[in-house]
């Protein structure tokens, strides 16, 4: 049976970041609004709404991109709906950047993700719903009125068709927690194996070393993205030399930076799951679930 929009009276504006979403949002029963993007003769940027929204419940839908043009587009379009009169304003966000800056990596870095969401935080948005996002401390600064809305469920429903998973790794210490839950969702449950990673440098990966059991066992690696592929290709190299019988994947957030697919589809791995968080290319290796009723269902829950 089709979804459809837990928020039926909402209208949504929809930025360009997340404008795959569109069909999704549509096919949902949800209201899309108008709005037009101009550019002063300097290059500065303008906006207008293409409609009013006096009294209307609104809500923004947009990821923060790494150009922050899609910062921009977040921060204008709620701000025109706030001072246009728009009711209950909300922020939808299924990617949000920035977040692994949430401290200093080495000398002379900052806290960026902490400084962006900051700079949302700031709009006087009434609802925000991020997906799955990287980091506890930018989450926390998004404010009380904050719901992290998650793929768990999505992946352990989409999994229960498929055969049994033993064991769920994570691939650093930062996703057990999120390894436990999906574990914890799976019939017959599943136990939690963690991988111990090092970054030299960023965008660099090493695993170190295995906690848990996996020799003879069938395996799922649970992570929040996968970007250049390398904590995943040290993952799985540990799990292959630790007696994994069959890998599969399931990441939130397929970001796949430069040839980061190609490189993955070359692993031993028999499945690799991702979300619409972000568009992705059809590609017959690579299945996509979509986030939006989750996203829309997260929004009505505040």
């Amino acid at each position: 049976m089709e979804a459809h929009c837990s928020e039926p009276n909402t209208k949504f504006f929809i930025t360009p970041s997340a404008d795959h979403l569109r069909p999704r949002l549509e096919a949902l029963g949800a209201r899309i609004g108008a709005w037009e993007s101009f550019r002063f003769a300097d290059g500065e940027r303008g906006y207008r709404l293409g409609e009013q929204v006096t009294g209307e419940s609104v809500a923004v839908v947009g990821s923060v991109m790494p150009d922050p043009a899609s910062l921009f587009d977040l921060i204008a379009l709620e701000r025109l709906l706030v001072e246009n009169g728009g009711r209950r304003p909300a922020l939808i966000i299924p990617y949000l950047g920035y977040a692994r800056q949430d401290r200093p990596a080495r000398s002379g870095e900052g806290s960026l993700g902490v400084v962006v969401v900051g700079l949302l935080q700031n709009l006087g948005a009434e609802r925000i719903v991020a997906l799955d996002i990287h980091s506890s401390a930018v989450f926390a600064a998004l404010g009380p009125h904050t719901v992290e809305a998650s793929a768990i469920a999505l992946f352990a429903h989409h999994l229960a068709s498929g055969s049994p998973i033993d064991t769920v790794v994570a691939p650093d210490r930062g996703a057990r927690h999120r390894a436990e839950r999906l574990a914890g969702r799976l019939l017959p449950p599943a136990t939690v194996a963690v991988i111990e990673k090092i970054r030299p440098r960023p965008n660099v990966a090493q695993a170190m070393r295995l906690e848990g059991e996996v020799t003879g066992r069938r395996v799922l690696i649970i992570d929040d993205m996968i970007d250049t592929g390398g904590t995943l290709c040290e993952a799985v190299r540990l799990l292959v030399a630790g007696g994994a019988t069959s890998i599969r994947v399931a990441a939130t957030h397929g970001i796949f930076s430069h040839d980061a697919r190609e490189k993955i589809l070359r692993l031993p791995v028999d499945q690799l799951i991702v979300t619409n968080s972000l568009p992705q290319p059809e590609q017959t290796r690579i299945e996509v679930l979509d986030i939006t009723s989750a996203l829309l269902a997260a929004l009505s829950r505040i």
